[in-house]
């Protein structure tokens, strides 16, 4: 993660910090010689503000259950991913009645795999509640940036939460998946058969785009269901239906975090441009300026995107003159303070 001096001080060492999201759900704690989890009270924390009374995260409740009840799930989430949040606190050079004193930026990564979108939800709801609390500091409750790599269309589960700060089980497909997909969904093997890695072993030419009717990767998620049932019939493995008995959790984003805010005026048509798969993945949130929390940001503009055609040119990306499989996504933002 980067930042401009120019714009901001120097960060020292205790303003630039990292979490795994698998442990900010989490906790290790030892009992009588022995390793045990415990899933943290976070909805039990209390406000250090003397002027605001936070609001419980009360959907960790919820989740806290999903966790404890859906043995994949929990597997998923705490043991196999391994995505992290960087997280950095900067103070503006400029001063001013319109400039907080600091604002808390972090960047992630969420986990890649089209059928766990309820797992992302996981992952995003951990951050923001972890921005809330790295937020707070010496009485007063910073803006914050949140941008990076969701792996998350603009309809998903996450970007549904960031922008309408909840999520109901039935406003949203994000948890069509959430008692089909395995771990095991992920390896090589299932990947190369479904065609999200690798080539033909005969290709010995270079490809070359031809214009045909676009086939969506995601449209075969219906065999990887099968192939997924198949291989635990074929190995003995499937499990019981007692998962399939757990309801998702209701997830609410509590008052006391900020509304967000796109930094793109508009939905860019695609971040990420494959053989099969385009899509808008990445993207800028910033908190908006409102009654309760005065300080914030506004969208100015973003820097203009790659057209279809330009990336068609090269079959898709990366390529010799695009060096990304994405899209790099630049924002402006300019400092705004609720007018009271």
């Amino acid at each position: 993660m980067f930042w401009s001096t120019f714009t901001f001080d120097i960060a020292g060492r205790a303003s630039m910090m990292e979490f795994p999201l698998r442990t900010l759900l989490t906790q290790e704690s030892k009992h009588n010689g022995e390793h045990h989890k415990h899933f943290t009270q976070y909805y039990d924390a209390k406000s250090t503000l003397q002027d605001l009374q936070l609001e419980r995260w009360e959907s960790m409740h919820g989740v806290r259950h999903l966790l404890e009840e859906h043995d994949e799930v929990r597997k998923v989430y705490n043991e196999s991913v391994g995505q992290i949040v960087q997280v950095a606190r900067l103070r503006p050079k400029q001063r001013g009645h319109t400039i907080p004193e600091s604002i808390v930026v972090a960047n992630t990564h969420l986990f890649y795999h089209p059928m766990a979108d309820h797992i992302r939800v996981l992952q995003a709801y951990a951050i923001c509640h972890k921005l809330d609390e790295v937020r707070r500091f010496q009485d007063r409750a910073d803006p914050v940036l949140i941008c990076g790599d969701f792996n998350s269309g603009p309809l998903s589960g996450v970007v549904r939460l960031l922008t309408h700060r909840s999520l109901v089980p039935t406003e949203n497909d994000c948890w069509k998946h959430l008692n089909k997909y395995k771990w095991e969904c992920g390896d090589n093997e299932y990947m190369l058969d479904h065609g999200y890695i690798g080539n033909p072993i005969d290709a010995v030419n270079d490809p070359v785009f031809v214009d045909e009717e676009f086939v969506d990767a995601h449209s075969d998620e219906a065999s990887l269901d099968v192939s997924c049932t198949s291989k635990e019939e074929n190995d003995g493995e499937r499990t019981s239906d007692s998962s399939s008995e757990i309801c998702p959790p209701t997830i609410v984003l509590p008052s006391c975090f900020p509304d967000l805010i796109s930094g793109c005026l508009s939905v860019p048509q695609f971040t990420n441009y494959a053989v099969d798969f385009v899509e808008t993945l990445d993207y800028a949130f910033a908190s908006k300026p409102s009654k309760r929390e005065p300080w914030g940001m506004m969208p100015l503009g973003e820097a203009p995107m790659p057209s279809e055609n330009s990336v068609k040119k090269w079959v898709a990306m990366p390529n010799e003159v695009m060096p990304s499989d994405h899209v790099a996504l630049a924002c402006d933002f300019e400092w705004a303070r609720y007018d009271l």
